[in-house]
């Protein structure tokens, strides 16, 4: 896709040592990849390359925010990210993937798409179950009416079917 070009490290010729670079990641990256739920984004990656004679060492370092849509009240919110990655490319006889850190390529392959990497590193650093931080006083900054609506209906009345099982907890 014309839009991850600039996501296409040309390896072969890179010289020994390091190699630094700055990527902008904003909506248009996510459009490019399914199951896309990001429409704002504002994220910085700076990538470390270091080559040696048949591996690559790429050390990613992510910092910004991306709006996502809160589980709790469904609005969205700027979630902070901060996280550094590491990949370790070894130049090899064919693709492999040995562990979710170290990959094996050919060692007639001329560039690397990292793209996938930094996508899948950005999500990875997401949580599960994302909600509205807290404000400085321990208050949520959730919408207060969903909060009001949520506590409505989610009321615990004791439900009385239960109550003749109560009796056959002895203490023992």
């Amino acid at each position: 896709m014309e839009s991850l070009k600039q996501y296409i490290l040309h390896i072969s010729g890179l010289g020994l040592g390091e190699h630094k670079y700055h990527y902008k990641i904003e909506s248009d990256f996510f459009a490019a990849f399914e199951n896309n739920e990001f429409e704002q984004a504002s994220i910085g990656v700076e990538l470390t390359l270091e080559k040696q004679e048949r591996m690559l060492i790429l050390n990613f370092d992510i910092k910004g925010n991306i709006n996502v849509m809160c589980d709790r009240c469904l609005e969205n919110f700027d979630y902070p990210l901060d996280g550094k990655e590491r990949l370790i490319v070894k130049l090899g006889q064919a693709w492999e993937e040995e562990n979710e850190e170290v990959l094996v390529i050919s060692e007639y392959e001329h560039q690397l798409d990292i793209s996938g990497y930094i996508y899948d590193f950005i999500i990875l650093m997401l949580p599960i179950r994302k909600i509205h931080p807290e404000d400085e006083n321990g208050k949520s900054d959730c919408n207060p009416e969903m909060l009001k609506k949520i506590e409505d209906h989610t009321e615990h009345k004791p439900d009385s079917r239960w109550d003749s099982l109560k009796g056959l907890i002895t203490d023992n």
